[in-house]
């Protein structure tokens, strides 16, 4: 375990060094708290990669995210990645990728970044490192498994299988028996046990119960139920935390907007209209918002990137674009899900009207869409004016619970 936590740590400290043209296995295992002659030998047990050859690829993947969601030129994203010559960044890119960084750019401009195309690329090895006994699942495999046996009750796993990347662990036959999705945040291995039965859940649950795992399940159950099954495995805890999901699969909502209030869907046309609302709403952390939606209806609208996840409307009093709601289409296997719905308004026409028929309003075009909209919802800055998607219709169709 102690091992685990440093190659952990070596490996936050590579991203964050990968601008570096100087670093060294030295560098690393200094930061990491290891000894030099070691520590090589340690990080190929743990991760199946060298300590250079990881610093090489994370370099890449930099680079990847960079061309991806940037419009940064080649020389710049190079020298951001360690690298202080064009031609050396290009052929080792081509190694990695197979094509060079102009074809890269050119060949993803019309797909979406997901986290785990950057994130989550050595959960797998380092689990089954330390775990010895336990096997790796194929992702699609498992997708088709939770959707098949339950999809209102773990469309949410499978979207993160398929987003934030990671790996599907079990310990048993088949992973039909019970297994848990893994993928790495913040330096956590956030853990997602998929299984109907309370013995391999509390199992898990004891395998994977040090400070490093945040480890949730999914049922149905009330808390009563999962005390009393969980207590006859011996699991020790103090309370539940439940993460909830509410879905909304009624027909289209039949709207009346109020009065001299607007919406419609923003193009990227609409973008110095969207700038106008930002400078109104003098928020850094919004500026930053503004900045990712101009890429997000550039590649939908310039590009023709159809398939992009996040679709974005204007609510308009009369004709002044005063708030914008935002819904995230995420789908797997051809399950499509709206998995959020926010919104962000002008101080003067915050009201719960307002933001109703917003929700609304999303809600419908997701509906519209083919998707099933999900509950969540809320006022960016400003949360204590919430709607109650219960009393709209949404319906709880499954929840996660995690011990603490």
């Amino acid at each position: 375990m102690e091992n685990s936590e440093l190659i952990t740590k070596a490996l936050q400290y590579i991203k964050t060094a990968t601008v570096n043209s100087e670093i060294s296995i030295e560098d690393v295992a200094n930061h990491a708290g290891f000894s030099t002659d070691y520590f090589n030998r340690i990080f190929l047990a743990h991760t199946g990669f060298n300590v250079m050859e990881y610093v090489r690829f994370s370099r890449m993947k930099k680079a990847a995210h960079l061309l991806r969601c940037t419009d940064k030129d080649i020389l710049n994203i190079a020298l951001d990645c360690g690298y202080e010559a064009h031609e050396s960044f290009a052929r080792t890119f081509k190694k990695q990728y197979g094509v060079s960084p102009t074809e890269y750019r050119k060949q993803t401009e019309k797909t979406e970044p997901l986290y785990g195309d950057f994130h989550s690329d050595t959960v797998g090895a380092r689990l089954l490192h330390e775990f010895i006994g336990f096997k790796l699942a194929n992702t699609d495999e498992v997708i088709d498994h939770m959707l098949e046996t339950n999809a209102l009750k773990y469309i949410d796993v499978a979207i993160l299988c398929q987003v934030n990347g990671g790996a599907a662990l079990y310990n048993g036959k088949d992973f039909r028996d019970g297994f848990v999705w893994f993928f790495e945040l913040n330096g956590k291995f956030m853990g997602e046990i998929v299984c109907e039965k309370y013995d391999k859940i509390s199992e898990y649950l004891k395998i994977f119960s040090d400070d490093r795992f945040d480890m949730y399940f999914h049922t149905t159950d009330d808390d009563k139920t999962v005390k009393e099954k969980l207590l006859k495995y011996e699991i020790c805890f103090k309370d539940i935390e439940r993460r909830m999901e509410l879905y909304y699969a009624d027909e289209p909502y039949l709207i009346t907007p109020p009065l001299s209030y607007t919406m419609r869907e923003l193009k990227y046309e609409d973008f110095d209209a969207i700038l106008s609302f930002a400078n109104k709403k003098k928020s850094s952390d919004f500026d930053r918002f503004v900045e990712n939606l101009k890429r997000e209806l550039y590649q939908r609208d310039e590009i023709g990137c159809a398939e992009h996840s996040v679709f974005v409307f204007g609510i308009f009093y009369e004709k002044e674009l005063v708030g914008i709601s935002l819904g995230c289409l995420q789908q797997v296997h051809g399950f499509v899900i709206n998995n959020s719905i926010s919104t962000s308004l002008l101080e003067k026409h915050k009201n719960e009207d307002i933001l109703e028929y917003a929700f609304k309003f999303v809600t419908n075009a997701a509906l519209q869409k083919g998707a099933l909209p999900t509950d969540e919802t809320y006022i960016s800055e400003n949360k204590t004016e919430e709607i109650d998607p219960v009393n709209l219709g949404y319906k709880i169709a499954a929840y996660s619970c995690r011990i603490i």
